[in-house]
């Protein structure tokens, strides 16, 4: 009778004790959300470096508009519509970049992929003296420092933030490479389109629509082609996989660490 009546008070105080919970999809979406905001202008740096990679070797000696379609075409006109139109495509690019796509990579990185912040964060000893805050209620920067280890509250995600930095800049960094190959398309085929319909539109609105077939025109457009996708491949290869680790990028990439965490901590 009596080890009956001590089993039943440890079985009850065992399923009383309290239990720190986890954060759950609405949490996670929620917290994957507030970060791909902040990376929005992360992005928006890599893209005007591509940008500035356009600029400096779209018009390299190897394109020169032939001499014959010069005299009907003014060439500084040619290049100033081709700049704009690439700067148009790039605008569009951003907003691929930034949409659901970042949000999801985010998502992954941080509760899919490796070392998820999922799972019990109850683990002896106990950090934290509470399952959850009151409704309304965020969890404190103290118990931010407490979570040391990975598991799925956000006290945890807050605690381990410049890790999960870290993995989210890897992704990005990936996932922009991505965009500038031909296997993904998208930047390749819109920039090789934008060169081709631009250049097509500015001799056609100075009458000279029917110089697109000559040889020499092809030739023309193929070279910015290749100048354009070289750039692409230079930006790739280069700048994206300094995104983060240069002075310059300071601003975009961690000025932002006092904002995330309440965006962090307020969920349950």
């Amino acid at each position: 009778m009596l080890k009956s009546a001590l089993a039943l008070l440890f079985t009850l105080a065992v399923t009383t004790a309290p239990t720190t919970l986890a954060c759950e999809p609405e949490c996670r979406h929620g917290v994957a959300a507030a970060f791909a905001e902040h990376y929005v202008p992360v992005v928006q740096v890599a893209v005007n470096d591509l940008s500035n990679t356009f600029a400096s070797t779209l018009f390299n000696a190897n394109a020169t508009l032939p001499n014959h379609v010069a005299a009907v075409v003014p060439e500084q006109t040619l290049r100033s519509s081709l700049t704009a139109s690439l700067s148009d495509t790039l605008s569009l690019f951003v907003d691929e970049a930034t949409g659901k796509k970042l949000e999801s990579g985010i998502f992954s990185v941080m509760f899919s992929e490796e070392d998820p912040f999922k799972g019990d964060c109850n683990a002896p000893p106990r950090r934290l003296d509470r399952n959850m805050p009151p409704p309304g209620v965020s969890w404190t920067r103290e118990e931010c420092e407490k979570m040391d280890y990975i598991c799925g509250n956000p006290p945890s995600i807050c605690h381990f933030l410049p890790e999960v930095k870290q993995r989210i800049v890897k992704r990005i960094r990936s996932q922009l490479e991505d965009y500038a190959t031909f296997d993904n398309g998208f930047l390749v085929r819109n920039v090789v389109q934008t060169v081709k319909q631009t250049t097509q539109g500015v001799l056609s609105h100075y009458g000279a629509g029917s110089m697109v077939n000559d040889p020499s025109v092809t030739t023309y457009i193929n070279a910015l082609i290749s100048n354009a996708i070289q750039s692409l491949d230079v930006w790739a290869t280069v700048h994206v996989k300094q995104l983060c680790d240069r002075d310059s990028d300071n601003q975009a990439c961690n000025s932002w660490d006092e904002q995330i965490i309440p965006e962090i901590l307020k969920w349950p």
